[in-house]
């Protein structure tokens, strides 16, 4: 989307880290939902613009920008190009589009990289230099141009291929470009698939039987495949002229065939490295290599570096004929992490078994989430056979040491997306340095067993620690040995009355409405808070139980003392009846759990006033977690007393007491970790369609109610994108004034939404429709600025406008002319 301002047009005549001992709880935010296939790049220009680019496997690239997914894909490999990338079916592929990159000078204007980024993708077997046999595809690295007139779309046109080669089998294909801090393009390329390094098409290897101790791919220095290699995509002294091998490169001048643009080898399937090259970084590379059967692995990737395979796999030795058939190498470099596939057992300690394909990551350098910044958060694709996938972090020991600790599982809220069936595929980041998943709940490629895309954008936020008081929805006392009800009582019972009462049961129901609270809440502390008034006998227990059918509370009032309650209304619970007068309890007492959730000692009969009671087990947390998750199941508790002692019914206060000013009636006290709430123009969005997917797009210059307004105005001025407004709600007003020295006076008001923080809302002035001069704005929803001359008079709250403000501002000018216009425009800012 190309946004370049909305506005509304008003004319007037003669009118006036270091690296944290505990990585934080973090939550995974929905950024773009069932629109996205297979995501597998996440990434930025670098450009200013806060847009988010993201490679989608089948082929095309598209474009995040302010939370909302544009239409039109930012390059579309699938139909144009000098290379179509290969065709995908709803079955497992691991060829695709898998790499994308932005020239570090991409925004410098007149720069060699201006307007350049870089492709990694799969297209189909061709005759190439770099041929492979049997081919069952190339891998293309490509340099394409942004479009001249639309930063929003790439010019499809423009492809360069820099580099093919063959890949003999269609797994393990790698795929990574990355710009290191030395401005050269890194690429990681996979060891040629199939299985073992060891398979036709791999040096030493055949069909099968498969022979031992052939070399591979990855220790072939004379092939491009198993390995991380270093280009200068700009320059031309590589073969075919078509980029440059930087003159550092480990293995310039080697000969013998070794290949120049070889900075490391020895890896499997590198799937996605990154350099720890932001502000406050160490500059290394992190790789995350997947492993054959047994062993996933993170390596510090160092120029030259051998990293063992198919020697090794991680630290353990894979393949020992090689030893023997002279193919295995001298020295290695073992993984700085690493754990086992589940049901393996490698190692003394044995390492834990974690999942079975790494997904490398970044490390955190952002600003949202102080805890985890010097982390490498990284992430299993798939923790478990048809599980989902398992988000990790290393924490370096001391900087610079080289030695890590792993967090095994890095804590999310409860509504974790791969707690499921999605898998993670890849990390990426924005312009700030903040950390996104692309995950997958389906395996095929375009598989979409519900009907539409399968894959996620997910942004890892910090979870907020916040708390919230809560009153029943509902609450009354059920009665044994009677009809009766107490639904809007002022009276809670609960226990078993004397001998005067009957010796009768008691027990007390209670409700609370969880609909406020996010499902992803991870809940901290829960406490249900009673006031007993009047007590039988003490000490006794009394329990909170999960109710297991829904109840009711009708106009039933016992009135005071009511201890034996008033006759039961339509709708009341009764001591058989769920709703008097016909539905019944499975069981005469209530249908509940019989283990109490939680428990509390009354320790005496409260004989001088309210007493405090409270239930605080962690039982009651369990509950809440049921009821978050599946929101019809809420029942809420009942309340029993001590059951087998006579007497010993408890009496409290209910939602309907006026006591103490209502301050007495029960009170479910909740601490919870949550995601942190949306952003103004988030929360916008989604009032137009609360169930649309996430990043839907909205056209925000179009105006949808037909009140005149555009959609990023309404929410500049905080007002309603669904329904039309009158056009007094935008405040604007334009007057003009003779003063005594012959000049004009322009005295003009707007509104504003302090809420707005990410739109810049401009006021400007003119005598006709150009010339306009801008005389106030307000930027991210702050205080109204001034310009050029123009004084602000006032900034008042908005009659009858909640949160919004008026403002009124003023200038002279010497023309005494006695027509103005006053435009409004409205800006999303970056």
């Amino acid at each position: 989307m190309r946004l370049a301002s909305c506005f509304i047009l008003l004319g007037m005549a003669s009118l006036p880290w270091s690296g944290s001992a505990e990585v934080p709880r973090l939550h995974l935010k929905p950024v773009v939902l069932e629109q996205i296939d297979s995501p597998t790049v996440i990434t930025h220009a670098g450009d200013g613009s806060g847009r988010l680019f993201i490679c989608d496997q089948p082929g095309k690239i598209r474009i995040v920008r302010h939370g909302m997914l544009l239409p039109a894909p930012f390059l579309d490999l699938t139909t144009s190009g000098l290379n179509v990338a290969i065709g995908q079916t709803t079955g497992y592929s691991e060829r695709g589009l898998l790499g994308l990159a932005f020239h570090p000078d991409y925004s410098n204007s007149s720069a060699p990289g201006e307007g350049k980024f870089y492709v990694y993708y799969s297209a189909p077997s061709r005759t190439n230099p770099n041929a492979s046999t049997p081919q069952d595809h190339v891998s293309v690295v490509s340099e394409f141009r942004v479009s001249e007139s639309d930063p929003d779309l790439a010019d499809p046109t423009s492809e360069r291929v820099l580099l093919v080669f063959g890949q003999p089998q269609s797994n393990h294909n790698g795929g990574q470009l990355e710009f290191g801090p030395d401005r050269k393009l890194y690429i990681g390329s996979g060891d040629g698939g199939q299985a073992d390094d060891n398979f036709e098409g791999h040096t030493g290897g055949g069909g099968f039987p498969k022979p031992n101790g052939g070399l591979g791919n990855a220790l072939d220095l004379t092939k491009l495949l198993g390995k991380i290699l270093r280009i200068d995509p700009l320059g031309t002294n590589g073969p075919g002229g078509t980029y440059g091998i930087p003159g550092d490169n480990p293995f310039v001048g080697a000969g013998n065939g070794t290949r120049e643009e070889i900075y490391a080898y020895g890896l499997r399937n590198p799937w996605r490295f990154s350099f720890d090259k932001r502000a406050g970084g160490s500059g290394r590379l992190f790789c995350g290599d997947v492993g054959q059967g047994s062993v996933e692995e993170v390596n510090l990737i160092v120029s030259g570096g051998n990293f063992g395979w198919r020697y090794r796999e991680g630290s353990f030795e894979f393949d020992a004929a090689m030893t023997g058939a002279g193919t295995a190498p001298v020295s290695w470099i073992d993984p700085v992490a690493e754990y086992a596939h589940p049901g393996v057992t490698k190692g003394s300690p044995a390492l834990p078994q974690l999942g079975l394909s790494i997904t490398g990551g970044f490390v955190y350098r952002g600003s949202a989430i102080p805890g985890l910044v010097g982390a490498y958060l990284f992430a299993d694709y798939r923790a478990t056979s048809g599980g989902g996938g398992r988000l990790m972090a290393l924490e370096e020991t001391s900087p610079m040491s080289g030695s890590f600790n792993l967090v095994e599982a890095v804590p999310l809220t409860e509504a974790n997306p791969i707690s499921g069936t999605r898998r993670i595929q890849t990390l990426g980041e924005n312009e700030s340095g903040e950390i996104f998943v692309g995950t997958k709940s389906s395996t095929g490629v375009l598989a979409r067993p519900n009907g539409h895309p399968e894959g996620g954008i997910y942004q890892i936020v910090p979870a907020v620690e916040s708390s919230l008081s809560l009153s029943p929805s509902r609450d009354t006392t059920m009665f044994e040995n009677s009809s009766n009800s107490n639904g809007s009582g002022e009276h809670l019972y609960a226990g078993r009355t004397g001998s005067q009462g009957g010796s009768a049961r008691r027990r007390a129901l209670l409700h609370f409405d969880l609909s406020t609270i996010d499902f992803s809440t991870d809940i901290l502390s829960a406490a249900v808070i009673l006031h007993q008034n009047l007590g039988a006998a003490a000490p006794v227990t009394m329990t909170l139980h999960r109710v297991l059918a829904d109840w009711g509370e009708a106009g039933s009032d016992a009135g005071t003392p009511g201890g034996q309650g008033a006759p039961a209304e339509t709708g009341d619970a009764t001591w058989t009846l769920r709703f008097h007068p016909a539905t019944a309890w499975a069981n005469s007492g209530g249908d509940f759990v019989a283990t109490a959730s939680a428990s509390a000692v009354i320790d005496s009969t409260a004989p001088d006033g309210p007493v405090e009671r409270t239930w605080s087990d962690a039982g009651l947390i369990d509950d809440l977690n049921v009821w978050l998750a599946t929101p019809s199941a809420n029942f809420g508790w009942a309340l029993l007393g001590d059951e087998a002692t006579s007497p010993s019914a408890q009496r409290f206060y209910s939602r309907e007491s006026a006591a103490s000013g209502g301050a007495l009636r029960p009170i479910l006290d909740l601490t919870f970790l949550a995601p942190p709430p949306p952003t103004p123009l988030e929360a916008f969005l989604r009032s137009l369609d609360p169930d649309a997917p996430a990043g839907t797009f909205y056209d925000l210059t179009v105006d949808t109610d037909g009140d005149g307004l555009t959609l990023l105005l309404e929410h500049g001025l905080g007002l309603d994108g669904l329904s039309a407004d009158p056009p007094q709600s935008t405040g604007l007003s334009l007057s003009t004034r003779i003063t005594g020295t012959g000049t004009t006076e322009v005295t003009a008001t707007f509104r504003r939404d302090p809420g707005a923080t990410g739109v810049r809302l401009a006021l400007q002035v003119a005598s006709g429709f150009s010339g306009w001069m801008p005389v106030a704005e307000s930027l991210g929803g702050a205080a109204p600025t001034a310009l050029n001359g123009a004084v602000i008079v006032s900034d008042l709250p908005f009659p009858g406008g909640e949160a919004s403000r008026l403002v009124t501002v003023r200038f002279e000018t010497a023309e005494n002319i006695d027509r103005r216009f006053l435009r409004l425009e409205a800006f999303l800012i970056p």
